[in-house]
């Protein structure tokens, strides 16, 4: 479940910046909150911004901080780590490392972990990790387990930490020394040695969040899922198979009477087998099965596209996160989907969603809390997007029982384009004179 995340030095976003799931003081809807070990949590968010206004850079940032993690590595021979350079500030000389850091739970751990980059804005140089921290909240207190900066790491040896990792002290010194003597600037610490040498339970724990748990979506309207299932739970290898997910967002939508189901083909991995998405129309008395993309509209796929991760989300709990969610979407689909979210009775697992968007219909008190609304504004002057939530205004110049919607439009929450694109005719017809 994500509690935090902070960055800085990423895109548009210049100055250190924080995206909080942490649940305010107010206590509208507090009965949509995930609660978890004395945490209040919100199990959605909405962000809102004009074009251009840095919307997008939040989701594309946790999307590159996951992949780095991933990979353990920022030489990996990853398209999503190819432009690297490109990620910092632009609009200053000033050079700096981009910083990723999250608060997060995962297994029935409470972590903070964060690390920075550096890198040369439009010049592929030298990429380093100058800093990587991990720490973990026991009893809402938090124990630093190592730092790393760019000379060497540095394994804390009080008893807590010892106790955690299994570890003994003078056996840790030792392979303190040997990492140290072998530190690749460019690799990250925790996926890599600590993994394999300190705690691979501590280290799985964290990885498993961000590779299982954390589900990014920079581009929802592009994004396809590609899914493979192991071989070993499939009695045949030709197979149709009918997700309850699935089935229920199909009725519930009102996608029409074929059916749609999964048919498996053959995956490169003899272990595995992929599946296609497959629309099943009743042709008189026979059934005629056809490539659903070939078939549904756009939004119906997307649809379907959501439905998968759902299933998983709802059963080990987890965090989605998507730019442009009802980009193809209904939005009245959308607001059901949110509703599930907001469902404490349904969403058992604390799963979170957290989507951009244009459509101001989100924006009501019967749907989300104050904090739960995100807006993103960039500076004219300085080009640098900044993060503020409905509930930052205050109780006092925001009222729950505002109406949300016609406040946005009135301007009251900024993040509104002003454009008057006449102009743009009027300077054309005075140049024909």
């Amino acid at each position: 479940m994500l509690i935090k995340y902070v960055f800085q030095n990423f895109r548009s976003f210049n100055s250190k910046t924080e995206f909080n799931m942490e649940a305010g003081t107010q206590r509208t809807l507090d009965e949509n909150l995930i609660r978890e070990n004395g945490l209040r949590i919100l199990p959605s968010a909405v962000i809102y911004g004009a074009n251009a206004s840095g919307k997008s850079n939040i989701i594309m940032s946790l999307a590159i901080m996951r992949e780095i993690i991933m990979q353990g590595s920022l030489e990996a021979m990853s398209p999503d780590l190819n432009n690297l350079e490109l990620y910092p500030f632009a609009h200053s000389l000033e050079q700096k490392p981009m910083l990723f850091e999250v608060e997060f739970t995962n297994g029935g751990f409470h972590f903070l972990y964060s690390f920075e980059v550096l890198t040369k804005l439009f010049d592929k140089e030298k990429r380093q990790i100058v800093s990587e921290r991990l720490w973990i909240n026991r009893n809402k207190s938090l124990i630093q387990i190592f730092e790393r900066n760019q000379q060497r790491v540095a394994i804390k040896r009080d008893r807590k930490v010892l106790s955690l990792i299994q570890y003994d002290e003078r056996l840790l010194a030792e392979f303190e020394n040997k990492i140290n003597k072998n530190l690749d600037p460019a690799e990250l610490f925790l996926p890599r040695a600590f993994k394999t040498v300190v705690s691979s339970d501590i280290a799985d724990k964290v990885i498993d969040f961000f590779k299982n748990k954390l589900i990014v979506v920079s581009d929802f309207t592009l994004k396809r899922t590609n899914l493979t299932f192991s071989v070993a739970d499939m009695p045949d290898k030709d197979f149709l198979a009918w997700n309850k997910t699935l089935e229920g967002f199909v009725k519930n939508a009102d996608f029409g009477p074929q059916r749609i189901m999964f048919k498996s083909q053959k995956s490169e991995d003899e272990h595995s087998a992929d599946m296609q998405l497959v629309s099943i129309y009743k042709s008189g008395n026979r059934d005629v099965m056809v490539s659903a993309e070939l078939m549904e509209s756009r939004g119906t796929l997307k649809l379907l596209d959501f439905a998968i991760p759902f299933d998983t989300l709802f059963t080990k709990g987890g965090t989605f996160v998507l730019d442009e969610f009802d980009a193809v979407i209904h939005p009245e689909l959308v607001k059901g989907i949110i509703a599930l979210f907001n469902d404490q009775s349904v969403n058992k697992k604390g799963a979170q969603l957290i989507f951009t968007t244009h459509n101001p219909i989100y924006l009501s008190n019967k749907i989300f809390r104050r904090d739960q609304i995100k807006f993103v504004e960039k500076d004219r002057d300085t080009f640098e997007s900044t993060i503020y939530s409905l509930a930052d205004f205050g109780s006092t110049d925001v009222r729950n029982d505002q109406n949300y919607l016609l406040n946005y439009f009135k301007g009251k929450y900024g993040t509104l384009p002003y454009i008057d694109f006449s102009k743009l005719f009027d300077k054309e017809a005075k140049e024909k004179k």
